[in-house]
C-alpha cells in the first residue's frame, strides 16, 4: 500500500464532504492504486507528491475556489505521509500534525453548514487558534471600496480574555494589513523588536512578540477576490510547555494558509451565491432530484408543487418505490433554507431511496433514516421533519408515518368534512434511535389527502397575520369536492398568493394532494 490507513480514511472523507471531488492514490510508477469518489463532468486536476507515489484529485470546474481548498487538503495528507515514512516513533511534532489534520476534517463540514458569515468565521477562527496554539486569532473582512478592514471575529485564549477591548472594529488597510493583502502566496510575519507594533487599537498592536497574517481569498488568477485577512498573534507553548518565547514558524504558517483556504472557499461561495451564481448550480441539482411528473397509480390522482423562497430550499417531496411494490409519497422539510439545508436534503433523499428499496413498510424506512442521519444533523445543527403515505394501486387502505411533520389533512367526501391526522412523533435529528408508528387510513372514493410544509401555514400577509392551519383546512374543504388533484393544489396556492398580498415568502412552500377515485380508477372531474 502506497499510503497508510489513517490517510486512506482522510482521503475517503473528501468526496463525502466536497460533492463532485474524486481522489486517486498513484504508486511510484503512476498507476492508480486506490480511488475515492467518482468523476463526472468538466474537472481540473490537483496533484500532491508522496514519498512513493502521488495523490491526484479531480475537482469540478463549475465550483470556483474549490481547487485551492482541495490542494491544501492533499498537501496536508502528503505531509502526514512524509512524516509517517520518516519517523519510527511518535513524537510531539507528529502528534501535533495528526491533531491538525483531524481538526481540518472536523472543521470543514461545520464551516459549510454555518448560518451566516460571522458564524462561519467564528468556527474557523476558534479551530485555527487551537490548531496553531496561539494566543489570539482575528478575522477581518476586507472592504476594498472603503480602504478598510472590519473585525468580524476576535478570539483570544483564556489568558488574554480582555484583549478584545484593545482592538478597533474598523482597521485602515495600511502597514501590516496592506502588506498581507498584497501577497499572493505565503504569509507575512512581523516580530516585535522593542516597542509594540502599529498604533494602539490596530491588529498588529495586539502582539507582544510576533504577528502573522495571511490573506483570505476566493477564486484564482484574474478572478481572485480578496475577502479578508486571518491574523495569528503570539505562539504559546504546546503540551504544557513553559517557554514564553516559542516563535511562530513554518508549521503555524501552513496552518494559517489551510484555514484561510477553507474560510475563503466557504465565504466566497456564499458571496457568489448571494449574486445568484454559485447557488444557481445547487438549485439546479435540487430541482433535478424532484420528480419530473406525478406517480401513476391505479385508483389515485396525485399532484405536487414546490417553491423555494431562495436560490436553494430545504423542502422536498418524492415518490419512492417500497420493496413490497407499494409507492411511498414523501414530503420533508429541513430547518433553514440555505445551501447547507439543500445539501442535507439531497443526502436525505438518496438515503431514503436506498432504505425504501430493502424495506416493505415506511416505518423501518423512517427508523433507519433517523439513525443514519442523526450524527450529520446534530453536527450541522439542523433537524428534519418528514411524512410519508404508502399507496398500493387500487387499494384505499394507506399507511401513514410521520416524523414531527405538519398534520396531514384528510377530506371525507361522504360527509364533506376535513379530518386532521396529528403528528405525535419525533423529528429526525432529535433522538439517535427513535421508533415511529404507522397509522392505517382507509380512503373511500372521492376522499383526498393533503401533505404540506409550514411555508404555507406560516405565511404572513402585509399585517403580519398568519395563513394558519384553520384557513388551509377551509380552503382544502372548498376545493376538494369533484376536482382533480392538480386543480386542488393550484387552488390552494392561488389562495395563498392572494392572502399574502404581495409579501415575499420567508420559507419554502411544498404541497402534495392525493385523491382516491376508487379501485376502478374513475377519474375525477377535471374542472
Amino acid at each position: 500500500m502506497t499510503i497508510h490507513q489513517g490517510s486512506c480514511e482522510l482521503l475517503a472523507a473528501i468526496p463525502k464532504v466536497l460533492d463532485g471531488v474524486a481522489v486517486e492514490v498513484l504508486d511510484a510508477a503512476g498507476v492508480s492504486e486506490q480511488s475515492f469518489g467518482h468523476v463526472g463532468g468538466d474537472h481540473d486536476r490537483v496533484r500532491a507528491e508522496l514519498p512513493q507515489g502521488a495523490l491526484l484529485a479531480s475537482v469540478p470546474k463549475a465550483v470556483p475556489g474549490l481547487q485551492p481548498l482541495v490542494a491544501a487538503l492533499l498537501a496536508t495528507v502528503a505531509e502526514r505521509e512524509r512524516l509517517e515514512a520518516d519517523m519510527e516513533s511518535m513524537n510531539t511534532s507528529s502528534l501535533r500534525l495528526l491533531e491538525q489534520v483531524s481538526m481540518f476534517g472536523e472543521t470543514l463540514p461545520r464551516l459549510s453548514a454555518g448560518g451566516d458569515d460571522a458564524e462561519i468565521a467564528s468556527l474557523g477562527v476558534r479551530a485555527c487558534q487551537r490548531a496553531a496554539s496561539v494566543q489570539q486569532v482575528v478575522y477581518l473582512a476586507h472592504h476594498a471600496n472603503k480602504g478598510m478592514a472590519e473585525v468580524v471575529v476576535h478570539f483570544a485564549g483564556e489568558s488574554r480574555g480582555k484583549a478584545a477591548a484593545e482592538l478597533e472594529p474598523l482597521q485602515p488597510v495600511e502597514g501590516f494589513l496592506a502588506d498581507v493583502l498584497a501577497v499572493t502566496e505565503g504569509v507575512v510575519l512581523r516580530s516585535v523588536a522593542a516597542d509594540r507594533l502599529g498604533e494602539p487599537g490596530s491588529v498588529e498592536h495586539l502582539a507582544e512578540r510576533q504577528v502573522m497574517g495571511v490573506p483570505v481569498t476566493y477564486g484564482a488568477g484574474d478572478k481572485r477576490v480578496l475577502l479578508g485577512v486571518l491574523v495569528l498573534v503570539d505562539k504559546v507553548a504546546a503540551y504544557g510547555g513553559t517557554d514564553a518565547d516559542v516563535p511562530l514558524g513554518n508549521e503555524e504558517g501552513q496552518i494559517a494558509e489551510s484555514f484561510a483556504a477553507m474560510l475563503g472557499a466557504v465565504l466566497g461561495a456564499r458571496q457568489t451565491a448571494a449574486f445568484g451564481k454559485e447557488l444557481a448550480m445547487a438549485r439546479t441539482i435540487q430541482h433535478q432530484i424532484l420528480p419530473e411528473k406525478p406517480a401513476v397509480l391505479g385508483g389515485f390522482d396525485i399532484a405536487a408543487r414546490y417553491f423555494a423562497c431562495g436560490a436553494v430550499g430545504g423542502d422536498y417531496y418524492d415518490y419512492v418505490p417500497l420493496a413490497d411494490g407499494r409507492t411511498m409519497v414523501v414530503i420533508a422539510d429541513v430547518s433553514g433554507h440555505n445551501l447547507a439545508s439543500g445539501m442535507i436534503m439531497v443526502s436525505a433523499r438518496a438515503m431514503l431511496r436506498t432504505l425504501a428499496s430493502v424495506h416493505d413498510s415506511p416505518k423501518p424506512v423512517f427508523d433507519d433514516l433517523a439513525k443514519r442521519m442523526f450524527d450529520d444533523l446534530t453536527r450541522t445543527e439542523r433537524f428534519l421533519t418528514a411524512a410519508a403515505v404508502a399507496l398500493r394501486s387500487g387499494d384505499g387502505g394507506v399507511d401513514y408515518v410521520c416524523a414531527g411533520h405538519n398534520d396531514m389533512l384528510v377530506y371525507r367526501a361522504a360527509n364533506d368534512r376535513i379530518e386532521s391526522v396529528a403528528s405525535e412523533s419525533t423529528i429526525l435529528g432529535f433522538l439517535p434511535s427513535p421508533e415511529y408508528g404507522v397509522r392505517r387510513v382507509q380512503l373511500q372514493p372521492g376522499d383526498c389527502l393533503l401533505l404540506f410544509t409550514d411555508g404555507i401555514t406560516e405565511a404572513i400577509d402585509d399585517t403580519g397575520t398568519m395563513f394558519g392551519d384553520d384557513r388551509l383546512a377551509a380552503v382544502f374543504a372548498q376545493l376538494a369536492p369533484n376536482r382533480s388533484a392538480q386543480r386542488i393544489i393550484d387552488g390552494v396556492l392561488a389562495e395563498l398568493e392572494t392572502f399574502r398580498r404581495g409579501q415575499v415568502g420567508s420559507d419554502d412552500v411544498t404541497a402534495v394532494v392525493i385523491r382516491y377515485n376508487g379501485p376502478a380508477g374513475t377519474p375525477g372531474d377535471r374542472r
